[in-house]
């Protein structure tokens, strides 16, 4: 359940463990084998649910990653106020960026839009060390797997030596092993292998968790973790997290239906952008 005395009591628990809480900017600057365990947020909308998840969080002395989608910030000085305070707070505040996906797959027009957010979140003040892809489930694609193939490109990666993605050269930048854990789908799961699961030969075994403390034994049996959630999701009571869930459940059984057939399948592409207020 995705309510917030959850998060908190979560972050509590934490807070106790052994392994370190560190920005996915901080994994960067370590050398050495080290036992930590990042809070990564992908921002798709309302980012004042990302500042209640941020407070818990800084009341606890702990610091996550918020990657937030650019259109948040485009003449939107609420959001950008949000976003703010949420950095405030000491936590990395960065891009969710889907650049491919609102191109068609076009890479000289994804580098562009790409650049162009990249100055909007630095002119307000958020400098961006790592990105994360997002990932628009219901996108048809042709010549491309996702947005991950934007970093995947050796264009990017000298355009932007200093800069990596979380998802795509995480593990190769940092040269540490970690879990990739993420509420995709409404329920908490180890991804196989998160690098390459938007592949179209991924046969990976994900492994489905009972929920928040069944993430906290894999970090004190010693492992590293990345734990990603959408701060949208969460509620401040159970009824209103129980109602989200259906209608999660159900659009997406809908949608599953109705991409079968072509025609409804590329409306419903044209438009994928509607998939991040659920």
């Amino acid at each position: 359940m995705f309510i917030y005395r959850e998060w908190d009591d979560f972050c509590s628990k934490l807070k106790d463990s052994k392994a370190q809480c560190l920005r996915a900017v901080d994994v960067l600057e370590y050398t050495n084998d080290i036992t930590f365990y990042v809070l990564k947020h992908d921002v798709e909308t309302n980012p004042s649910k990302a500042l209640q998840l941020a407070k818990i969080e800084y009341k606890h002395a702990l610091h996550g990653s918020y990657y937030v989608q650019a259109y948040l910030l485009k003449d939107n000085k609420k959001n950008i106020e949000y976003l703010r305070k949420i950095q405030a707070l000491g936590h990395e505040v960065s891009y969710h960026y889907d650049v491919l996906d609102s191109n068609s797959g076009n890479y000289e027009k994804a580098a562009l839009e790409f650049e162009n957010n990249i100055r909007i979140f630095e002119k307000q003040g958020f400098l961006i060390k790592t990105v994360c892809q997002h990932g628009n489930p219901v996108v048809s694609r042709n010549g491309y797997s996702s947005n991950r193939d934007f970093f995947r490109n050796p264009k990017t990666l000298d355009r932007y030596p200093s800069m990596t993605d979380i998802v795509v050269d995480f593990k190769g930048r940092t040269n540490q092993e970690y879990l990739y854990i993420s509420d995709a789908g409404y329920g908490w799961k180890v991804i196989d292998d998160p690098e390459n699961n938007d592949l179209p030969n991924y046969s990976g075994n994900d492994i489905p968790l009972s929920g928040l403390d069944h993430i906290l034994t894999f970090i004190k049996e010693g492992n590293s973790v990345i734990i990603s959630t959408h701060p949208h999701r969460w509620e401040d009571n159970s009824n209103n997290a129980k109602a989200k869930l259906v209608i999660f459940a159900g659009t997406k059984f809908f949608a599953k239906l109705l991409i079968k057939i072509p025609f409804i399948k590329r409306f419903i592409s044209r438009f994928y952008y509607l998939a991040k207020k659920i």
